[in-house]
């Protein structure tokens, strides 16, 4: 079997029956001290990030997991639920621990997609080598990737997928409607203490991280969604790799590409799937492909909204009517309709131009309203965990101006 052969097994490994499709979150946080500073993230006099992690490690449900991004974010990963329902309430227990262990030491999450008050140059780094190798990557790669870093977090939606098919048709519908979700969970309304008026800044900053392994698909020249996972994978193959592994899993420097180090192994016989798992996890696409699809785009909601971007991909994309709607529709567009759409995503002007002659904010209401109907027809009582938020949001415009105008 080739080598590209052995990461689409990996990728497929995990299909599960369309009846047992299920979702999941991963929430990050920023975490300040009582004198609204940055909590340190490597162990010090004061209590930090790593401590944190170990406190709630020892009081989390066994089967979630908290980690910290290089900055110290703090991130907690839920078990995946086939009713949203159930994963919102994972999500109001979660929040409820994380709330509790931070009052007992002055502690609070900052709910935004980027660091209100600080640069790069104030935040700390992980003391872990896989962020030192990949802090030092992106000084070449992008403009703004230690930005990304130390200053950004988002929510990310899991889904698992029951075929080949099913995949490159949800992930080709994530990819195209990237801009949509990036509006909708706009929630970065200031950088460096100074409003970001109608820059959507998250969205911003990870299309300047990384040239080689972040932006749209499309952007990469994946556009079509014929044949999607065997280009994504020869896209992957030729990514540089920001670090290789050890034999003990270790960090170590490379200057090869992710093709070549994972051929070496192959060609070594010490190939196997957490070593392909874990070189997917090197690609930051808005749209990622592991063994599930990881859709990456929505900054850090509100206090109370975190569940809205899993309900707003469900809708349109767990629902058989209202996903093959969805699909005929961003099928239908060509490269400059998508180029078009890409662009418009880098602010919050609605007025913009879009797809088919159609403006940026008809085709947020649009799939908004298409995805709030998905959630309907699922006959679950999920709508309720989408239709505030999507109210909200066309009443007084995403939460990042929302935050500008209320200061």
């Amino acid at each position: 079997m080739d080598l590209k052969s052995e990461v689409k097994n990996v990728i497929l490994s995990s299909l599960k029956e369309p009846s047992d499709i299920k979702i999941g979150i991963e929430i990050e946080n920023i975490i300040y001290n009582d004198k609204n500073e940055r909590i340190m993230v490597n162990l010090c006099s004061d209590f930090s990030a790593t401590e944190l992690l170990q406190v709630l490690n020892n009081k989390k449900n066994i089967s979630e997991n908290y980690s910290l991004e290089p900055g110290g974010q703090l991130e907690w990963a839920s078990v995946p639920w086939k009713n949203l329902n159930d994963l919102e309430d994972s999500i109001i227990a979660q929040r409820k621990l994380l709330k509790d262990v931070l009052e007992k030491k002055q502690l609070k999450v900052v709910p935004y997609g980027l660091d209100p008050n600080f640069s790069p140059v104030d935040i700390e780094l992980i003391n872990q080598k896989r962020y030192i190798f990949m802090d030092k990557n992106m000084e070449k790669s992008g403009s703004m990737g230690q930005w990304m870093m130390r200053c950004t977090s988002s929510v990310q939606v899991n889904f698992d997928t029951s075929s080949e098919d099913d995949m490159e048709e949800m992930v080709f519908v994530a990819d195209c409607l990237h801009p949509i979700a990036s509006y909708l969970f706009s929630n970065s309304p200031f950088k460096n203490k100074k409003p970001a008026y109608e820059e959507n800044l998250r969205n911003i900053i990870w299309a300047n991280t990384d040239n080689f392994r972040c932006n749209n698909l499309f952007d990469q020249g994946i556009y079509l969604k014929t044949d999607l996972i065997d280009e994504y994978i020869n896209f992957f193959l030729g990514v540089p790799a920001i670090f290789s592994l050890d034999r003990k899993g270790r960090a170590i420097a490379t200057k090869r590409t992710i093709g070549e180090l994972l051929l070496g192994e192959k060609n070594n016989g010490t190939l196997n799937k957490n070593h392909i798992l874990s070189f997917l996890r090197q690609v930051f696409t808005n749209v990622r492909i592991k063994n599930l699809v990881e859709i990456r785009g929505a900054d850090r909601t509100p206090e109370g909204f975190e569940i809205a971007p899993a309900a707003f991909w469900t809708g349109l994309l767990m629902e058989k009517s209202i996903r093959k709607t969805t699909l005929d529709t961003v099928s239908s567009w060509g490269r400059e309709d998508r180029s078009l759409l890409n662009n418009a995503g880098f602010s919050l002007n609605t007025s913009q131009k879009g797809p088919s002659n159609k403006t940026y904010g008809y085709w947020i209401d649009y799939f908004g309203q298409l995805a709030l109907n998905g959630l309907k027809k699922r006959k679950l009582g999920e709508e309720k965990l989408f239709n505030v938020f999507f109210e909200a949001v066309k009443k007084d415009g995403p939460f990042s101006l929302q935050s500008q105008n209320r200061e």
